[in-house]
């Protein structure tokens, strides 16, 4: 599959909420208001960017070379939930009326099913840097747009 054909998928048909059922908590918390969801938004993006970088980097140069793949899951969640713990901070300094208004959805983003999904389908994919961030973007994007319409 090229680039733009798995740009497309992710976003539209393979959406991560609405055909892989992923991240339905947030998903269905932050959908009344649209600003709220645009906040909710950013963050996932950020947090499943930055999280598939982190992952990807220590799957292949940390987990792999020294046959630690086994605690794949484990590593994974404890990156996903020092990202959100940043990102929570960061919120909390820059945006305090989006802080409060994302409420107790902001931490469970590191519990969201998407983020954590994505992570690991990059994995199973065996997708380079470049397309895994590219898919990152991509599934986070179509999360977005699941809000944006839901609001």
């Amino acid at each position: 599959m090229g680039v733009f054909e798995l740009f497309v998928s992710a976003i539209f048909v393979n959406n991560i909420v609405l055909a892989q059922y992923l991240g339905n908590c947030p998903y269905l918390g932050c959908s009344r208001d649209k600003g709220v969801a645009l906040g909710m938004g950013g963050a996932v993006v950020f947090v499943i960017f930055m999280a598939t970088l982190c992952t990807w980097l220590m799957q292949h140069y940390v987990l792999i070379p020294f046959d630690l793949a086994y605690l794949q899951t484990i590593v994974f969640i404890l990156v996903i939930a020092g990202l959100v713990q940043f990102v929570e901070m960061f919120l909390k300094k820059a945006i305090p009326p989006l802080y409060s208004a994302l409420g107790i959805f902001l931490p469970l983003i590191t519990t969201n099913c998407a983020v954590m999904g994505v992570t690991i389908l990059v994995q199973r994919e065996e997708y380079d840097l470049t397309t895994s961030l590219l898919y990152a973007v991509a599934s986070s994007l179509g999360f977005v747009l699941a809000l944006i319409l839901m609001a």
